[in-house]
């Protein structure tokens, strides 16, 4: 009906202004019910004309509870500000039976919720994957891996081209022949020449003996010459 949304004549009876904020309206509601309730005037006609004012008060009220409930603000009232959201309070029961609607609060009030319980629960999960990946042992490397790889060789210390074969160290090679293959030394003791922890004995400017690290590995079949 047309008089459910007479918002004018509500607040004419309410003696309020459309700008009055939420707990004046309903305090002013409750005067009025409290005034012309028809329990509170049983005289006939006076009797017929509150139950009739009741009847249509209550109407727009709940009408107006509605609007404010959709809008979070009371019908008339200026838009709230930029900022501003509308929260329920809790539903209470007023007289009439029309429950109470919401409130509009600063938003800046609000707590603020940075992240969902589902998205702390995603990023725990990847951290326990990366945990459990970090913490796995290395693939160990077969026996027959171990084969197709072939035993480790240093890279050769002379000016050899690469992909080119570099031969084994023989008791008798001369010092240019070692030095092609095993470069020049770190450094050099009368007939002795050393390569980190290895080292290399001559005899006459001939190759004698030697000693291959595990460390420092030379260009040899072996640790030491066979003899």
């Amino acid at each position: 009906m047309a008089d459910e949304t007479d918002f004018v004549d509500l607040y004419a009876r309410l003696q309020l202004q459309p700008g009055c904020t939420l707990a004046e309206f309903k305090q002013a509601y409750r005067r009025y019910v409290a005034q012309w309730h028809p329990d509170r005037r049983r005289e006939g006609r006076a009797d017929a004309l509150a139950t009739r004012r009741m009847q249509r008060l209550t109407r727009q009220y709940a009408a107006a509870m509605v609007f404010h409930r959709r809008h979070g603000r009371l019908p008339g009232a200026p838009l709230p500000e930029r900022g501003a959201v509308a929260v329920p309070e809790p539903l209470a029961i007023v007289a009439d039976g029309v429950p109470e609607a919401t409130v509009t609060v600063a938003a800046e009030s609000l707590p603020t919720r940075t992240l969902s319980a589902r998205w702390w629960l995603s990023i725990g999960l990847v951290g326990v994957a990366v945990m459990t990946w970090s913490l796995m042992p290395a693939a160990e490397v077969s026996d027959r891996d171990n084969e197709s790889v072939g035993p480790y060789l240093p890279a050769p210390r002379g000016d050899v081209p690469l992909n080119t074969r570099v031969p084994d160290l023989a008791l008798g090679m001369d010092e240019d022949q070692v030095l092609a293959i095993e470069g020049e030394p770190d450094r050099r003791l009368d007939d002795r020449w050393e390569y980190g922890p290895s080292w290399l004995s001559f005899d006459r400017h001939r190759l004698s003996d030697w000693y291959s690290s595990p460390l420092h590995g030379l260009h040899a079949s072996s640790p030491r010459p066979p003899r």
